[in-house]
């Protein structure tokens, strides 16, 4: 499973989301895409480069340098204890009179002219297309959340053990000071005490000089592990790791006194987009092969040759995940031309996925998931591929046997590294012009297009039920209760944050007047207020 792994995985912690280029409109997609994630190593290969051709003529200069300063030493080593007849001999006055008088002045030019300008220029121009403050943000969140809800140890990620899986990649010093700071910044003491722990750790065993200049000093994390340690509480413990430490010896009694009474204040909000720890437990139960619970034995899988007519001829293989709500999982539905002809004609229309809020009564970039996202089809869709639509839509019908009449729009979604989305209903219990033609979403089919290699279940916390991806699969779920046609929060689910690899799913939701022929349509009155306050607690 690991051999498609990149072979350094902080790669993927740093530069693992998706960033925008400063001052600029165009995103830049680093993360779902194949090519602009080579093309961020490239870069970062490039500039190793450069850095190591401006080092190789320094180095040219030195030895050049050295040179000059052996020759120049050369007669003061001849006159060394005989000066008085060192300087006796006319040739030897003449040389240094003529040296002291010619030879300074083009070593002063020497010594002021530049190194490797043109090189500083590569830097400079290659540093407008990296990533920003707000990308090594993000980054640092989707690090932090996957930490959070895998339940794991900052010391064991810090080494490339995530999750019970040996990665290659580890952690400098650097990143972990970068996590650790994130962790302060968001009030989670605690786990920044551990990431702060763990850099001073590596500290001790990486280069002293090479943090100095790149801006990570022993002083700066155990100032912020101790402000860490007394913020969580563990006041002796920061004070007597101040006093031990030779920087600040007696003068830790003061800087303790001094964070406990300047006492930090948040100022990232992470509640915003906090999951819950029902959804974090099952995403845990997925990720480590443990099953959430017995399914119960009235469910079983078998083919499905009744929804439609066709399936008679070709009936699909279905697996009942429960029974109420209605939650089934259907193999084997898309094939792998189908699959790659999606990922194909989705691919020049990927751009961050938005998240409808009901009270702006609009879209909008959100914490609460991170993924590229596609319509399909797209106005741009070629009519070869319009007929790959056409014929999953006929699919839909039969795996659900509901009209797909409105909404023939598709959502594909590409997840990268800590890509996520927060429980949430798929129904949107509010009213909008388009809402009032189509009604609500009465159901929801959600395609697999690959296997994850780590991470990246759906689950659905109320029913205790977790599904992990399969390819070609399909997860089929009904939104409104089937009786009384009002919203099931029951079907309260969410997808647990990627840890390795790419997934991608693709999403159809079909509308309940579209039923009109096929059951009752009339709109009972529903429970908005409690649907909405138990929105408002996750």
């Amino acid at each position: 499973m690991m051999s498609s792994v990149t072979n350094n995985i902080i790669v993927s912690i740093i530069f693992g989301l998706s960033w925008i280029a400063e001052g600029s409109g165009d995103r830049i997609n680093y993360v779902t895409s194949a090519e602009e994630k080579m093309n961020l190593l490239q870069k970062d290969r490039e500039l190793i480069i450069v850095l190591d051709s401006y080092a190789t003529e320094l180095n040219d200069k030195i030895i050049m340098l050295k040179r000059i300063v052996k020759e120049l030493k050369e007669p003061l080593e001849k006159a060394k204890n005989r000066e008085e007849e060192y300087l006796s001999h006319p040739i030897n006055r003449l040389s240094l009179m003529r040296q002291m008088h010619e030879d300074w002045e083009p070593l002063e030019e020497l010594l002021k002219q530049p190194v490797g300008q043109e090189k500083l220029a590569v830097i400079e121009k290659t540093r407008e297309e990296l990533p920003v403050e707000s990308d090594l943000v993000e980054a640092n969140q989707a690090l932090f959340r996957i930490v959070h809800t895998y339940d794991l140890e900052p010391k064991d990620v810090s080494t490339g053990l995530v999750d019970g899986v040996q990665y290659s990649g580890k952690m400098s010093a650097g990143d972990c000071f970068t996590m650790g700071t994130f962790s302060f910044k968001a009030g989670s003491y605690p786990i920044a005490s551990k990431w702060l722990s763990a850099a001073e750790d590596l500290l001790v065993d990486q280069p002293r000089r090479y943090h100095e200049v790149i801006g990570v000093t022993k002083a700066d994390v155990t100032l912020l592990l101790a402000r860490s340690l007394i913020a969580s509480g563990n006041v002796s413990i920061a004070r007597e790791m101040l006093i031990r430490d030779s920087m600040f010896g007696q003068a830790g009694n003061a800087l303790v006194l001094h964070f406990l009474r300047n006492t930090p204040q948040p100022s990232i909000d992470l509640e915003s987009c906090e999951p819950g720890e029902s959804f974090n437990q099952l995403c845990r139960s997925v990720s480590r092969r443990h099953a959430s619970e017995s399914k119960p034995s009235r469910l079983h899988c078998r083919y499905n040759a009744t929804t439609t007519p066709f399936l008679r001829l070709a009936p699909l293989r279905m697996e009942e995940l429960s029974l109420d709500p209605y939650v089934v999982l259907y193999h084997n539905v898309l094939s792998d031309p189908e699959i790659e002809k999606l990922q194909l004609m989705s691919e020049p229309f990927l751009e961050r996925a938005k998240v409808f809020r009901v009270e702006k009564g609009s879209d909008e970039i959100g914490a609460s998931r991170a993924a590229d996202g596609a319509w399909l089809p797209h106005q741009e869709t070629e009519p070869e591929d319009l007929e790959v639509l056409n014929r999953i839509g006929r699919r839909i019908g039969d795996i659900t046997g509901l009209s797909t009449r409105s909404g023939r729009q598709m959502q594909l979604l590409k997840y990268g590294f800590g890509g996520h989305f927060t429980p949430h209903f798929d129904y949107f219990d509010s009213k909008t012009l388009y809402l009032e033609k189509v009604g609500d979403r009465i159901a929801t089919v959600l395609f697999y297009l690959n296997n994850v290699e780590h991470g990246g279940a759906t689950v659905f916390p109320s029913i205790n039920l977790a599904v992990p991806t399969q390819k070609g699969s399909a997860l089929f779920w009904h939104n409104l209760d089937g009786q009384s046609y009002d919203y099931d929060t029951r079907t309260f689910h969410g997808a647990c944050p990627l840890i390795s690899g790419t997934k991608l799913v693709m999403t159809r939701w079909i509308y309940e007047l579209d039923q009109m022929l096929l059951m009752p349509a009339v709109l009972p009155p529903r429970s908005r207020n409690f649907s909405r306050s138990l929105r408002n607690q996750n």
